[in-house]
């Protein structure tokens, strides 16, 4: 009898999740482990070693949930644990519990066999959430996330000089989350007076911010070589400093627990959802705009040992 783990969700949402994949594995150390996630997840996220197989869930239907279920029989799956926990996935556990009574379900959401009621206007952190879901299951060893196994093994880093890296975009739909082009830009004059390199780095989508910051300060340098996210993690690992929007690509900055600046709007998001890291300093405000240079330029020096 089989395990499936249903992920679907953002980068950073499915980042934070890896931690709890882990957890699983180490608990059902000779069970098949399956996961059912997007397109986007499994390019990303191909080579998981807690995964068995990946099957693809783009939620594009609701031919989809007639796939998932076929999928559930054909694999023999005895668990379905959510670490989704949406509403979409609480109509595949209605059908699940309505067509195979023998399966059991991990999940937040109703239809659940095992389920966490997650506490009106309690800000846990998402992975304190899917840890204490997963307790329901006697799962009791916790591990944190860690994407190493995403390096290239063949990494040599292009940059001789001690740098600072600079993530400022966010997806389409987060356009509200990113920092002023030239506050990066003004940011980026402390670290050059200091001797630093600056690396600008980010998707195809994130290009447009990139440019204006390096139009306002052309010393300000990007690579998309190095945005790419088996590189990308190399780079994160061998900066002195990495500040960073709230985007995805931050919560695998984040891993690297080098210092780590995060901007973000003030809300509920910046309590359950910071990146994981031992050396994080977080700067919000109302409007991630009405962030000042002046204050994130002042912790930057803290976390260099700037005088």
């Amino acid at each position: 009898m089989n395990i499936l783990i249903i992920k679907h969700g953002s980068i950073g949402d499915f980042v934070i999740s890896i931690g709890a994949m882990k957890s699983i594995r180490h608990k059902f150390p000779k069970k098949k482990i399956y996961l059912l996630t997007t397109t986007l997840m499994k390019n990303i996220f191909y080579k998981i070693p807690f995964i068995d197989e990946i099957f693809l869930d783009d939620r594009n239907s609701n031919f989809d949930l007639i796939k998932y279920l076929i999928k559930l029989k054909k694999l023999d799956i005895s668990l379905v644990i959510d670490l989704q926990n949406s509403t979409r996935t609480e109509i595949y556990h209605f059908f699940t519990r309505s067509l195979y009574r023998n399966i059991k379900i991990n999940s937040s959401k109703k239809f659940a066999n095992f389920r966490y009621k997650i506490q009106p206007y309690r800000f846990e952190h998402v992975s304190d959430g899917l840890n204490n879901q997963l307790k329901l299951i006697n799962i009791n060893h916790f591990f944190k996330p860690n994407v190493d196994w995403m390096k290239n093994k063949h990494f040599k880093n292009p940059i001789s000089k001690k740098y600072i890296v600079l993530i400022p975009g966010s997806s389409k739909s987060g356009l509200k989350k990113r920092w002023p082009a030239r506050s990066f830009s003004d940011l980026s004059n402390l670290f050059i007076k200091e001797n630093f390199d600056v690396i600008a780095t980010g998707t195809k989508t994130d290009q447009p911010i990139i440019d204006d910051i390096i139009k306002y300060n052309p010393l300000v340098k990007k690579s998309e070589e190095l945005s790419k996210f088996k590189n990308f993690i190399h780079l994160c690992d061998e900066s002195s400093l990495i500040v960073s929007v709230d985007t995805g690509p931050a919560h695998i900055a984040a891993l690297s627990q080098k210092p780590f600046i995060w901007l973000v709007q003030k809300g509920s998001y910046d309590l359950t959802n910071v990146p994981i890291s031992e050396n994080i300093s977080v700067i919000k405000s109302n409007h991630i705009k009405n962030i000042s240079v002046k204050d994130v330029i002042e912790e930057s020096k803290k976390l260099l040992n700037i005088r």
